[in-house]
């Protein structure tokens, strides 16, 4: 497993529009009104997004896949660091690179702790933001029966 430090996915291209980042904000303040009736569409200003839209770009898996030994996962956390907003228009490639994998024994038993390192470069080759996350894995093996 410690193989895939270094490995990356996969690329995958996400464009923004207003209507996504509209429905997407609209979710965050809990209310989901008509998408047509949002002032944000009108205006024809550039749309700014909600930093956290970028959680909802989801990563290529791992190519080969990655030899998951366990069959429960938690999320570990994350901390993103911000170089400029995401505005509608904008055409995000995601990547995943695996920066570090270990393992640790707790209250749960073995747990393999997978850090990875998410990139968001615009069509320029800009990087807009990166997110360090943590995934843990634990439980019953992959494969094994739960009863």
């Amino acid at each position: 497993m410690r193989s895939f430090i270094g490995a990356e996915s996969p690329p995958i291209t996400y464009r923004v529009s207003h209507r996504e980042i509209a429905r997407f904000n609209a979710a965050i303040r809990g209310d989901l009104p008509p998408i047509e009736s949002d002032p944000a569409l009108e205006d024809g200003a550039p749309l700014e997004a909600n930093p956290l839209i970028l959680r909802s770009f989801m990563t290529a898996p791992f190519d080969p896949p990655f030899p998951e030994p366990f069959h429960d996962i938690l999320d570990g956390g994350s901390r993103f660091s911000f170089n400029r907003p995401v505005v509608a228009g904008d055409e995000i490639t995601v990547t995943r690179k695996m920066t570090d994998v270990f393992e640790k024994s707790g209250r749960l038993g073995p747990m393999l702790f997978k850090i990875s390192l998410v990139s968001y470069i615009d069509g320029k080759g800009c990087l807009v933001a990166t997110q360090e996350s943590t995934t843990i894995t634990y439980g019953r093996r992959t494969g094994q029966a739960s009863w």
